[in-house]
Parts: C-alpha cells; structure tokens; sequence
C-alpha cells in the first residue's frame, strides 16, 4: 500500500499535466480542482510531486521535523503480468554509442539505452511505478518491456525473472544505523527486492568514496573561516544522510501518495572567493528529486551532475548570472524555477532545448533576448513574472508550441504591451496578465475555440477600458480586473460564475445593473457609484452578507467637518470639543480613523443623516465611558475591518452595558418636504 504524505503539512511541488494549485511552494491551479502551484513541480508525466513542508528544510538552518504515520509493513508487490520478450527490443548496434555512464547506460540523442550480458543493445526507460529499468519501444513514452537489472561487478544488464517484496531485514544488511522509520521509508520507495537491492549495493560501494570527497571539500576552510567550516559540516552531514535514503519527514517528496525521494536545499554562501561547490566529482546522490540552490550559482561547478535524478531545480536569487553547468544533463527534468537571474543570449537558447519541461517558473529576473518555446509540448505551466518582457515567447500561441498549457502567467512584466493569443488553449485553468500594459483582450477569450474551462482569470491594472466577456466558461472561481477603466460590468455574470471572486475595483462603473445579484465575493471599491437605486441595493447586500462589496474614494480629511452637516452652528463647539478630546487622545487614533473611513460606505450617501446621528451618539457615549468599556469599544474598532459592520458592533457592545441606551439624535434633523 503506497505511503501518503501527512496531510496539510507537505509542499506541493506540483507539475499538473491533468487538472487535479494544490499548493504549498504551491503547481495545482487555483478553484475546485484544487490546482494551483508549485513553488514546486512534478517529475513524471501526470504525476505530482509533494515535498514534506511548505520550506523545504535547508543545510544551513534545520527544522523541527513534522510527525508523520508511515507504514512500517513491507510493500506488497502486485503479480506482474507477462512481458513480451525482450528479443522485439534490441536496437541499434553497439558502435553507434557512447562509453557507458556511472549507472552503466549509454545516452544519444536524450535516449538511454542498457547493454544486455550477450552485447545486444536495448532502449530503456524508468518505470515511474518501481524506479526499475524497462525495455521500451522508440515509440513508447512509458517502458513496456521486461525489467532490466544491472549487475554491478560486470556492469552489464540482464532481464528479471522472478520479483518479491524488500523487508527491513534486506535494508539492516546494508544500513545496520537505520531506525524503524528510514526502513520503512526506503521499503515505500523500493517495495521491489530488487530494485531494493541494487540500491543498496550500490550505496555500499560508493559511501566510502563519498565520505572521501565530502571529507576533503569539509576541510578547505577549517583554518580560514569558522563559519564556512560549520556550514560545510551541517552540508556534509546531511548529503551523507540523503545518500543513504535517510532524511527527515519534512525533507520527503511524495507521488500519488507514494514517497519516491528528498528535497534538498544548498544554500552555498554569497562569498564571490568562496571555493567551488562539486565537492561530488564520482559520487551521485539518486535520493534527491528536487533540489533548491541558494547564492552564487557560478560557483557550483559540475555539482548538478551528482544530482541525475532531479526533476525539480530551484535556483534563488544573490547575484546569479548564468544557469548552472550541467542543467542540460539533467533528463529527469520536469520543473524549473530561477528568481534573480539576468539571462544571456546563451542562456535563453539553452532554455529553449529543455523541451520535456513540464513547468517553467522565472521571476524577479531579466530575460532581455528573445525567447522561444517553440517544442515544449510537455510544458503545462508557463510562469515568467517580472522578468522584463518586451515580446511574447517565440511560439507561444502556435501549434509547435505548449498547446497544452493550464497556467500562464505573464503578470508584472510592465512593458510587454501585447496579450498572447488563447485560442487554441483549451486546457488553459490560470491565465495572469495583470501589469503587462495591455490594451486590447486576448484573441480567443469568450470564444468557443478560447479556454472554455478556464478558473482563473486576471486582468488587473491594464487599461482595457472594456470588460472580457464571461459567456460559457462556466468553471470560472475567480476573476480580477482591478483598475482598468472599465465603466460596465462583464457580459456572463451569474449567481455561479464566477463562482469566489469578481474583482472589479477602482474602474469607473457608476450603475449597478439590477441583473446583477450583489452577493459576497464581487469587490466594488473605489468605483465612482453615485446612482441611489444603486447604492441601497449595497446597503441591503452590506447588511445580508456581513461583507463591504463597495466603499467609496478616500476623501481629503475633513475631519469633524464632515460630521456636522445640517448641524445647527450652535451645536458646532460642542460637538467640536467631543471630537477634539477623543483625537487627541492617543490611544484613540486607530477608532477616530475608523469613524472616518464611515464616509466611504453607501449609507454616507443615502443614509448620511441616520448615519451621521449614530456616528454622534456613539462618539459622546465613548467620551463619558468607564475605561473597561473604552478598552472594549477600542478592541472591536482594532478588529473588525469593516466600517459599517465595526459600527453595529460598537452599537451592540454599548447596549450590553447600558440597556436603555439609543442611538437617538443629538440635534434636530431638518423637517422632510411635505408630500403634496
């Protein structure tokens, strides 16, 4: 039974390649499928990744380590169903390929292929299941064929016979150090005897040459720099540990359930002398299926080729200026993440050849040339925020290109000008174009050929001047369009679509149709609303669904000015002086902030009078309250951030304490014009 990760506390590392953001560093999109991000990525074809924690645990500072309940019975292994033979596998001749690499396969043209004991030569693939080594066809994606295993003292391939399930007593042979849990760990991930016994030789014979290099890289600073020297240990020691398959909960990354491997986070130093960080020439560490680089990259060397089983590479910020050496070798490669890196025209091509990407995340970056997508039909987000864009990716919207996306997030590259066409994109769930400059819709949106079952859809701060229409994309939970000079409100709204968020602030709607059902969740503010029919229907929906769907403008301060209209001047003093003595208190600046943002509220518009007498009667019961119902009325205005309903509450409160307490006038309200 596959082992799952506890639930809440894993990162996801999702690649979605079928909707299904569930996030932490978040790829499953956002809305009812759960889908939304990755600060995280997916290493095989529709298979998520989860690491244990939303902050993958780092070398450099460790964690306490969530719980997590991890089955400690051995993986049962499932009847394999008969294999064809491997005869209808052989391939091409020998001559034709390189000297075969650390795990005895031999690579040309991004295909692996195994030599059998009898010299034939056979295409192989992973099984994403059991780790194991298949035979496949040119034609497969995923092996079909019989199991291969590798004999470590020949170096050569022979299929399996026969298959049963790893024991703890299997893993204790090798790694006598290892606690109830690291065996149970290492069972989940090679349920396969053998499969688990190939691992385990293989560490036994290359832990003694990894300590070596570790051990030599650990002293390179011992005399020099206390502190490097102790971060070199804490790294040293916890490389050590992974290599063996013995992390800490918060460090596993998780499949369907099933944990196939750590996260790791190396943070090398900011130091521009610092010596290079392949402190691994020989030694591969195959446990680590995501890793997290931190500082200046230019001095990792060949590290990445120690790390062949990676499919998610995060690469952070300090000063990075080209991609590490070694990424193109990485063919487990699924998601890629750079922040703070100004990208060369090398650097650019290079990105354009890792065309099995399944997602693509740079941000806070410089990507100056031309970029061109063109190949990447795997890629199924595509995120390149505030990297300063003046151009669409090369290919975007063309059939050669990522068809399939289901995120794409251009937000915050200010200068681009220009939306991608969506036609086409079917599977599209995310689309962010916010702070690009646009002036014009995307081609294809609200069309039958457009993103029909598109979830997210933001717009925001662009200068439209007209609203998207919403017409058939029933699956839509959100959509933003903040500050884009739209003055009506989008064709397709319903009671469900969209279903969370409708986000329509600071344009320029003055009338709220009466189709319209006003109902938590579509945002208003700071629209210039001024029809009264309009703002009841806002005053009702405030008073219905406990939420502000619209507040005015923020004023110039007027002060008590604005409270005092159509009060008697003889009033003005003393109701001047009540106002003065609780400004000027201190401790009273958050509640008379407060009372101010009142006139942002419908009722200021079309209920200035009533609200105008409450805001009076509470202002002279507040300055003649004892100081624990000050303390109170004070709490519940630092609490509640909505002004009308902080006003009910403070009303509430009041009565609580003094029952026969109304709200009645202070002064006497003009006389209404009689109704002939």
């Amino acid at each position: 039974m596959p082992v799952k990760p506890p639930r809440g506390s894993g990162t996801h590392v999702d690649v979605p390649t079928s909707p299904t953001r569930s996030t932490a560093e978040d790829i499953s999109l956002p809305g009812p499928s759960g889908l939304r991000g990755f600060d995280s990525g997916s290493s095989l074809n529709s298979s998520p990744l989860r690491a244990g924690t939303s902050d993958s645990s780092s070398v450099e500072a460790p964690h306490p380590s969530p719980v997590v309940v991890v089955h400690a019975t051995p993986v049962a292994a499932r009847s394999p169903a008969p294999l064809p033979s491997v005869d209808r596998y052989v391939t091409v001749a020998l001559a034709t390929l390189a000297q075969a690499n650390s795990q005895g396969l031999r690579v040309l043209k991004q295909r692996t292929y195994a030599e059998l004991s009898d010299g034939r030569i056979v295409l192989v693939g992973v099984d994403p299941e059991t780790g194991l080594f298949r035979a496949r066809l040119p034609s497969e994606l995923s092996p079909s064929g019989p199991v291969l295993l590798r004999d470590t003292d020949s170096g050569f391939w022979s299929v399996r016979e026969v298959s049963s399930s790893t024991t703890r007593v299997q893993v204790r042979k090798y790694l006598p150090e290892a606690t109830d849990q690291h065996a149970d760990d290492f069972i989940s991930r090679f349920g396969d005897s053998d499969a688990a016994e190939a691992e385990l030789k293989r560490i036994e014979l290359g832990y003694s040459q990894l300590d070596r290099e570790i051990s030599a890289w650990e002293a390179l600073y011992k005399d020099k720099n206390r502190n490097s020297h102790q971060q070199r240990l804490a790294i040293g020691a916890k490389v050590r540990d992974l290599y063996k398959w013995q992390g800490e909960p918060s460090e596993k990354v998780y499949r369907d359930g099933q944990f196939v491997g750590f996260d790791l986070n190396l943070h090398v130093g900011n130091r521009t002398d610092q010596l290079p960080v392949d402190f691994l020439s020989l030694t591969r560490l195959d446990s680590i299926v995501s890793l997290r680089l931190e500082g200046q990259i230019e001095i990792i060397g060949n590290l990445l080729l120690s790390f062949p089983h990676v499919e998610i590479l995060k690469i952070h910020r300090y000063g990075v200026s080209r991609l590490p050496a070694g990424i193109e070798t990485l063919t487990h490669l699924r998601a890629l993440h750079v922040e703070g890196m100004t990208f060369s025209a090398n650097d650019v091509d290079l990105l354009g050849r890792l065309t099995r990407l399944q997602e693509l995340a740079i941000s806070h970056s410089t990507l100056a040339f031309p970029f061109s997508v063109r190949g990447m039909t795997e890629l199924r987000k595509l995120s390149l925020t505030s990297a300063k864009l003046t151009e669409l990716p090369v290919g975007l919207s063309q059939a050669d290109g990522p068809t399939r996306l289901e995120v794409l997030d251009l937000s915050g590259n200010h200068q681009l000008g220009v939306a991608p066409s969506v036609s086409g994109m079917s599977e599209l769930r995310v689309l962010d174009l916010s702070f690009t400059g646009i002036r014009q819709l995307p081609a294809g949106l609200g069309t039958d050929n457009g993103p029909l079952r598109l979830e997210e859809l933001t717009l925001s701060y662009n200068s439209l001047g007209e609203a998207p229409s919403l017409e058939g994309m029933a699956a839509l939970q959100v959509v933003n369009l903040h500050n884009n000079r739209i003055s009506r409100f989008p064709e397709g709204i319903t009671s469900d679509v969209p279903k969370r968020i409708l986000g329509l602030q600071e344009n320029r709607i003055q009338v709220i149709p009466e189709t319209i059902e006003l109902r938590d969740g579509i945002r208003l503010e700071r629209n210039p609303i001024t029809d009264p029919a309009s703002l009841r229907r806002l005053v009702a929906a405030r008073r219905q669904t406990g939420a502000d769907i619209w507040l005015g403008d923020i004023e110039i301060d007027l002060g008590v000015n604005r409270w005092l209209h159509d009060v008697p001047q003889a009033q003005h003093q003393e109701k001047g002086a009540v106002w003065s003595s609780l400004e000027m208190n201190q401790t009273n600046s958050l509640l008379m902030a407060r009372i101010e943002s009142l006139s942002r509220t419908p009722e200021f518009r079309v209920e200035r009078q009533i609200l105008q007498r409450r805001v009076w009667s509470f202002l002279e019961h507040m300055q003649q309250a004892s100081p624990g119902e000050q303390g109170r009325l004070l709490a519940i205005a630092r609490t509640e951030t909505s002004p009308g309903k902080m006003l009910d509450k403070l009303e509430d409160e009041i009565s609580k304490s003094d029952p026969t307490w109304q709200n009645q006038p202070s002064h006497h309200l003009p006389k209404r014009p009689r109704l002939e």
